[in-house]
């Protein structure tokens, strides 16, 4: 199930817009929990040995998370004039996914939210950029959000492999399809299931066998679910454009989806399908991890 008790969500105190706090103010307003608004910053004017001595690198550091603290400030007070607990955070923090994920781990946060925009095909394939390193290393559920304002009557896409054929735990599946129900009575929304799949070239009978092991293998996974078979979707297509093509056709507003821990190695030879979908959607994007996920970070939290 979602627990939504304490949500963190990364803001940049410079940006008018915050689209990760104004998604998740739409949620606040349904459900009950704390918010802790984090600034993570770092910039290489104040790294060690660049332009000051270590006495006055450590007053700068503080005086510019002081500034940062001040923004937040500015940000979180509305929010606590309107009945919501919020606590703010500015961190020092490079590279950055770390920080957040460490912060969000000390803060006891049940989700991480964070402003998202597409990225180049070579910053996914030499992994520079934070969005990526959240996808591999939070053990929290992680919403990448978009700039796509959802609808009255939000739609939301549970994306699932049932026939695990990119090694994905039996487990997670049902865990993605819970957190989308979940969200669809939060937000009185409507949840469809959607299996895209890419097919090897067969021919024939062989084909038709292998249409069939999917849709049989999707059903079996939804029947345990309260899920019409107008809510349950069959396409044949890699999955990064297969959702794109079902977002397209429901105007669906965020998917759910699972990320599986492999190593840096494997997804630059292969790529990741969980990063492709990120890029190819214009809907916001969950994340949930298997529930015994070991994150690389781990270490750093105890």
């Amino acid at each position: 199930m979602l627990k939504l008790q304490k949500v963190l969500v990364v803001v940049d105190p410079e940006q008018e817009a915050q689209p990760a706090l104004e998604k998740i103010l739409t949620l606040a307003r349904l459900a009950d929990f704390e918010l802790t608004l984090l600034a993570c910053d770092y910039t290489e004017y104040l790294v060690e040995g660049y332009y000051f001595d270590a006495v006055d690198l450590v007053r700068l550091r503080e005086e510019y998370l002081a500034e940062r603290k001040v923004a937040l400030e500015a940000l979180a007070e509305p929010l606590r004039q309107q009945g919501l607990v919020v606590e703010t955070r500015a961190v020092w923090g490079h590279p950055g996914y770390k920080a957040i994920v460490t912060t969000a781990m000390a803060a006891g946060a049940d989700l991480v939210v964070r402003h998202t925009r597409q990225h180049s095909a070579l910053s996914r394939l030499f992994l520079s950029n934070d969005d990526w390193q959240l996808v591999r290393c939070c053990p929290l559920p992680l919403l990448l959000v978009k700039e796509k304002t959802w609808q009255a009557v939000p739609v939301i896409l549970a994306a699932v492999d049932p026939m695990h054929a990119r090694h994905k735990p039996a487990g997670l599946d049902h865990r993605i399809l819970q957190v989308a129900l979940d969200l669809g009575v939060l937000t009185s929304g409507s949840v469809h299931a959607v299996h895209s799949f890419r097919q090897v070239a067969l021919s024939g009978t062989y084909l038709r066998q292998a249409q069939e092991q999917h849709r049989q293998a999707l059903d079996k996974l939804v029947a345990e679910f309260k899920l019409s078979p107008a809510q349950v979707h069959l396409i044949e297509e890699a999955p990064e454009y297969g959702l794109a093509q079902l977002e397209k056709s429901l105007h669906a507003d965020m998917v759910v989806m699972g990320a599986i821990s492999r190593s840096i190695v494997a997804d630059v030879l292969i790529g990741s399908t969980t990063e492709k979908v990120i890029d190819y959607l214009s809907s916001d994007v969950l994340i949930v991890k298997e529930a015994d996920f070991k994150s690389p970070l781990a270490e750093h939290w105890g």
